[in-house]
């Protein structure tokens, strides 16, 4: 098999089959953090997160000068919070921010963890200031909408701005359906029931599993 098969795949997207192949060339080359590293992604995109983990603690322990220690320090608070850890993901995203100010994925990372908490408000304002840095981050601009639907009493202008968001959101990914979702949310607490249930149907129509979220939203509608 040629080497550095198991990137190929990884690039298509056959996680499982990388996983395979990145066993057996770990069995050849234990020590090598490169396949360590690849093997823990693989890990988290096959969503077996404590062994993902696992594997990033050991490369930090053994390889202090691994160039992908921000990488991996993002991928542990990734799988700390798939695993429900908030306040060990929280301690370490405070302390990655010290070192990398402002870096957008860490203070995505912090508002995900503070909406995981209840601190709606809390995680709303942070993606607020992301826009401030970077008015196009396509994550903030839906977490700003779908965190203004889950106020408690959302204002007009809340959700103004809600819509605004989302739609600048769609006019990048016009058919992703966490977008249309939120967008039908939106819709829905503005009274626009017929736009809600067109574009729930439409969230349904683009998801490649279906989507208990999206089908629960839509039935309450219908």
């Amino acid at each position: 098999m040629e080497k550095n098969q198991y990137l190929k795949e990884m690039a298509k997207g056959n996680y499982a089959l990388a996983l395979t192949l990145l066993d057996a060339e770990i069995q050849k080359d234990p020590n090598n953090p490169e396949l360590l590293y690849n093997f823990a992604i693989c890990c988290s995109r096959t969503e077996n997160h404590k062994k993902c983990l696992q594997v990033l603690e050991d490369i930090l322990n053994r390889y202090e000068k691994f160039i992908e220690r921000d990488n991996i320090y993002r991928l542990i608070i990734y799988s700390l919070i798939h695993l429900h850890e908030y306040e060990r993901a929280l301690e370490i995203t405070d302390e990655r921010l010290k070192v990398n100010v402002g870096d957008l994925r860490l203070l995505s990372f912090r508002a995900h963890i503070m909406e995981k908490k209840g601190k709606i408000e809390e995680a709303l304002q942070i993606h607020r200031n992301i826009l401030k840095l970077k008015p196009d981050y396509i994550n903030s601009l839906n977490s700003v909408a779908y965190l203004i639907t889950q106020l408690p009493n959302p204002k007009p202008e809340d959700l103004a701005e809600a819509n605004s968001c989302i739609k600048r959101a769609l006019s990048r990914d016009l058919n992703n359906p966490s977008y249309l979702d939120t967008f039908g949310v939106v819709l829905q607490l503005q009274g626009k029931t017929k736009e809600a249930k067109q574009a729930f149907q439409k969230a349904i129509a683009n998801s490649k599993k279906l989507n208990s979220i999206i089908l629960e939203h839509l039935e309450k509608l219908l």
